[in-house]
């Protein structure tokens, strides 16, 4: 990750998430994140509004700097793609006993 110095970061619930990482992530054996990475956590346009307001103006993609006009929702952009194959994973949604 050479030249890299600033990530944007997109997940629905990175308010709560993002609290945490490093400490989780230096304690892993497998995990590394230098210490210069600023990460700028996101989240997404159709989870922010789901959240309290103090979120939206935080972590919405309007008001992040350098996320340009982005929604912040990789995954669900694919769901209608997706479909087709929704009827082989069906199966796989009951919990495991």
């Amino acid at each position: 990750m050479t030249g890299i110095k600033n990530v944007l970061c997109f997940y629905d619930i990175n308010c709560s998430y993002m609290k945490n990482l490093r400490k989780r992530v230096d304690n892993s054996p497998f995990l590394h994140i230098l210490s210069s990475l600023q990460i700028v956590p996101g989240i997404g346009i159709w989870h922010v509004h789901g959240h309290k307001q103090e979120c939206y103006a935080r972590y919405a993609p309007l008001f992040l700097r350098g996320s340009g006009w982005v929604d912040g929702e990789i995954i669900e952009t694919l769901w209608s793609i997706l479909n087709i194959v929704s009827a082989s994973t069906r199966g796989m949604s009951s919990p495991h006993l």
